[in-house]
């Protein structure tokens, strides 16, 4: 007869499984890292007010995407939701708020309808608040054939060598204009694909996403496990 064996995780309530996540992962890292306002993770040591602050945002669950990437040359802050759910557009808009400079600020949002909506909503309001942002959304993944439109295509691994693109320009002093249209080509120029050979489970119940025979893989799964396209 078939065993089936539950991924094993190190886990205490999963109800504070984000904030402890975050926590840990801040205390680890602490002379890189640091964390504000509950869920926001920002720089140890800032860059410089006169250069152009990288923004991203997404959920918890799939670490090290995508805090793991704040850093020298690469990410200022990364705003983090729950498990695989996006930060709500408030919490963003602290994000934006503290990273308010006349340099500007590049806002790079992964192509998921969660994601979109919150930074959608966060730029209205930051245009209120007379912030000056620019939003970039990557859309790379292939999955779906390369002729599918942009906005029917998700973001994937893409955003990591993006962050690296912009994260430097932004270091070399660019305008955010200048920022912007660089992240932007190398955006258009890039293609992910990702292939599984299990499917994911939730950290928070244990629950596989979707079902992956042992003598199959998956072909355009997407970062939460959702089934792909092939």
């Amino acid at each position: 007869r078939k065993r089936t064996m539950t991924m094993k995780k190190f886990i205490n309530d999963p109800a504070n499984l984000t904030a402890e996540l975050l926590e840990g992962y801040t205390l680890a890292y602490a002379d890189k890292v640091k964390l504000e306002s509950e869920k926001i993770v920002v720089r140890t040591t800032p860059k410089s007010e006169d250069k152009v602050a990288i923004v991203t945002l997404g959920g918890a669950g799939h670490e090290p995407a995508l805090s793991g990437f704040v850093g020298e040359g690469m990410l200022d802050a990364s705003v983090v939701g729950d498990i695989f759910a996006a930060p709500g557009a408030p919490k963003l808009l602290e994000a934006l708020k503290m990273f308010d400079r006349e340099a500007g600020i590049l806002l790079v949002v992964l192509n998921h309808a969660g994601d979109v909506m919150s930074a959608n909503m966060a730029m209205q309001m930051a245009e209120r608040e007379g912030l000056n942002v620019k939003m970039l959304l990557t859309c790379e993944d292939i999955s779906a054939g390369v002729d599918t439109p942009e906005e029917d295509r998700r973001g994937l691994a893409g955003c990591i060598p993006l962050y690296k693109v912009a994260g430097a320009a932004a270091e070399a002093g660019k305008s955010l204009d200048e920022v912007y249209d660089i992240a932007e080509r190398f955006n258009k120029q890039m293609a992910t694909l990702a292939v599984a050979m299990k499917s994911a489970t939730h950290p928070q119940n244990g629950q596989y996403i979707s079902e992956l025979p042992d003598d199959e893989m998956e072909i355009g799964m997407g970062q939460h496990g959702e089934a792909g396209g092939g």
